[in-house]
Order: structure tokens, then C-alpha cells, then sequence
């Protein structure tokens, strides 16, 4: 808490108070602000980069206010204060353990408000979604949980300095906890700071949860904060795998209710009717509950070896993953198709930050000719 305070009051007296009133315009998708977000998501890859505290981007002067330890499954999260007042909460994503591909495996759902024993000492109340039946990743929750108490450390002393401005990226499971930090603020803080504002870029990331919960995060983003970045060419924007059930389906859809609707029918095409609804739905509530068992009681115990007092929560009989935010798709043409080759073995090479920087200049070529300042820092 004292390092924040310290680097907070070291940056005002270096470039001056940024009120609230000087802020920039923050609605809407813009391609700098994004080409910094990849830079800072990899920026955890970089030890030279550590050293500094303060670098140059295509929106501004960027000043690391926050890293975090790596906590729960080798979770790690930044925030950064831009010159202009705005504030940067940055999520890692995976790194090269294997707790930390556990947190994405770790896949049956939850309810998005709730909380979560992450030892003998420490539950982690949270909310995600304001909507019945919103569920959530259990893995990138548990992640949240250990990241969160230090964010909001961090982010309580910049609201009350009035930087109300606030933008959330990761790329790949980092984009999928930034799905989840952005709708944790948003209920964590709104009340308190009606003025604060939110906005989300969810770079190559997976689907971080069900329908109802997609549904919540576009309803408090709406107007153009919250954004999912893809790569067309890259596979992991397509996961988790999602199974729908008659259970997922709100309640004045007709399907729910075919079996009564049936029993007007006559009786050999309500036998033939029945045996294939009962075919359909038998299926995926099956792999619904397969879903559950592997992907989430059994590995229950995998994370209790890393996380001892860890104690697993309840799942819902849910797989219905889809995606959320506004989709900026980053069309993988022929011309980059030859440039980045898939050679049956290199399955991560549409999903790195070259093909997304190259995209994004391919699409947005007013970054070529941006001002790129301090990059000898990086």
C-alpha cells in the first residue's frame, strides 16, 4: 500500500494532477489504446521491462503503479496510471506451468455471485452479473480471487483522487479475467463511484461464461466499453466448449415446454415425438454432467495440491459457454495466411502478440504512422 502511495504522489508531482475534467474522450473502440494494451499484456514477458516504471506508448506516459505476486495459480495483475489521468488494470495470462493451464482446464461453472473459500482465513465474496442464472469459469474466478484484494487496494486510493476513468485488459486468459474483473469492479465500486467508468479489452480470449452472464457484461458496457479482440485465424477465442441444454433456455421458449405441448398430439406421433426429445435432451444433459465431473469435481483435488486449504464449490448443471462484449475481429486474410503458417504442430501461432499486432496494423493502418515514443524501454 505504501509503494502505490509513493508511486501515486511521484507521478503527480512529475506530470501534475489530472482531473477527472481532463480526461479524454474513453468511449469506444480505439485501435492505440488496444496497441498498448497487447504491449502491456506482454510486457510480464519481458524482466528488462520490470526495471522501469515508467515508459512512453502510442496513447502516453504509462507509470506501473502496482505488480502484484504471483498468487493462487500463478496469477499476476498490474496497474498502470496514464498520463491522461486514465487507469490501467492489466491481467496476465498463461504462463509456462502447469497450475497456471490447471486455472483454464478448471472449467465447470459457477453462479456469477457467490463466494469462494480460498483458505482457512480468506473468503471471496464476489459479483459478477446482476442477471438469474448468470454463470461463470470456476478457474479464472479462483484467479480473480487472489488478484483482486491487491487491484482494489490500489484502485480505491486513485478513485478518491478522482480518476475515474478505468480500462481492464489481458490477452488469452488474461482476456478472460479481464471479462471478469471488469464486471467485478462494475458491482464492487458503481454505487460508491457513480461517475466511475469502465472500459474492457478482452484480447484473444476465451468464452468466460454462460448466456445470462454474456447478456450482463454488454448491458454494463453498453455505448462502447467492452470489447473482445479476435483473430479469426486463432482457436482459443472458441473455448471452452459449450453444450446447451432445455435447462439453459429461458423459460418462454417453447422447448421448454415441448413435453406438455406434445401430450395434445396424437398417440403413436406423441410416442414418435417423445423418443426424439428424449434422444436430444438425454445427449447433452449427459455430457452437461460429464462437463461437471472432469472439468471440475475431479480437479478439485489437483488444485487442492497447489491450494491446500482450498475448499471446491458447488457447480451448476451448466456448459453453456458463450461468448460476450462487442467482437472486433481481426480478419486473417490470404496475404496473412502466408505470412503466419499453421504447420500442424505450431498451434499457437495465430494467438501470440505478432499476428495480433500485424493484424491490427493491416486493419488500422493509421498506427503505422502514430508517434511511438520511449520504445528503447520495452
Amino acid at each position: 500500500m505504501k509503494l502505490v502511495i509513493v508511486a501515486f504522489v511521484f507521478y503527480l508531482s512529475v506530470f501534475g494532477a489530472v482531473s477527472a475534467k481532463a480526461q479524454t474522450p474513453f468511449a469506444g473502440f480505439d485501435a492505440a489504446e488496444y496497441a498498448d494494451a497487447i504491449d502491456l499484456a506482454f510486457r510480464y514477458m519481458r524482466d528488462t521491462a520490470l526495471a522501469t516504471p515508467r515508459f512512453t506508448l502510442k496513447k502516453g506516459s504509462y507509470l506501473r503503479l502496482l505488480r502484484t505476486p504471483e498468487v493462487g495459480l500463478y496469477n499476476c495483475a498490474e496497474v498502470y496510471l496514464r498520463s491522461d489521468g486514465v487507469v490501467v488494470v492489466s491481467l496476465r495470462g498463461t504462463i509456462a506451468k502447469p497450475e497456471s493451464w490447471l486455472e483454464n482446464f478448471y472449467a465447470a461453472m459457477i453462479p456469477a455471485e457467490g463466494s469462494l473459500t480460498v483458505n482457512d482465513s480468506t473468503t471471496f465474496p464476489y459479483k459478477f452479473a446482476n442477471l438469474p442464472n448468470a454463470y461463470v469459469h470456476t478457474g479464472w474466478t479462483l484467479g480473480l480471487a487472489h488478484v483482486a484484494p491487491y487491484i482494489t487496494r490500489s484502485l480505491d486510493s486513485l478513485l478518491k483522487a478522482g480518476h475515474t476513468n478505468i480500462f481492464v485488459t489481458g490477452h488469452s486468459q488474461g482476456g478472460g479475467l479481464a471479462f471478469l474483473t471488469t464486471s467485478y469492479l462494475y458491482y464492487h465500486y458503481k454505487q460508491q463511484y457513480p461517475a466511475m467508468q469502465l472500459k474492457a479489452y478482452c484480447s484473444a480470449a476465451p468464452k468466460p461464461g454462460n448466456q445470462n452472464y454474456a447478456y450482463d457484461f454488454e448491458h454494463i458496457t453498453r455505448g462502447g466499453y467492452g470489447f473482445r479482440i479476435i483473430n479469426s485465424a486463432d482457436w482459443v477465442p472458441e473455448m471452452p466448449f459449450t453444450i446447451q441444454t432445455v435447462n439453459d433456455m429461458n423459460p418462454a421458449n417453447p422447448v421448454v415446454n415441448a413435453k406438455t405441448s406434445l401430450k395434445s398430439q396424437k398417440l403413436l406421433a406423441r410416442i414418435y415425438l417423445n423418443s426424439i426429445y428424449n434422444k436430444l435432451s438425454r445427449s447433452t444433459a449427459k455430457a452437461t454432467r460429464r462437463y461437471q465431473k472432469y472439468l471440475g469435481q475431479k480437479l478439485d483435488g489437483r488444485v487442492g495440491k497447489v491450494l491446500p486449504q482450498y475448499e471446491g464449490p458447488t457447480y451448476v448443471n451448466s456448459s453453456f459457454y458463450a461468448t460476450a462484449g462487442v467482437p472486433i475481429v481481426l480478419y486473417a486474410d490470404s496475404s496473412y495466411q502466408q505470412k503466419f503458417v499453421f504447420n500442424g504442430k505450431n498451434v499457437f501461432v495465430h494467438h501470440m502478440a505478432e499476428p495480433y499486432q500485424y493484424l491490427l496494423k493491416q486493419h488500422y493502418p493509421e498506427l503505422s504512422t502514430a508517434a511511438v515514443a520511449g520504445t528503447n524501454n520495452k
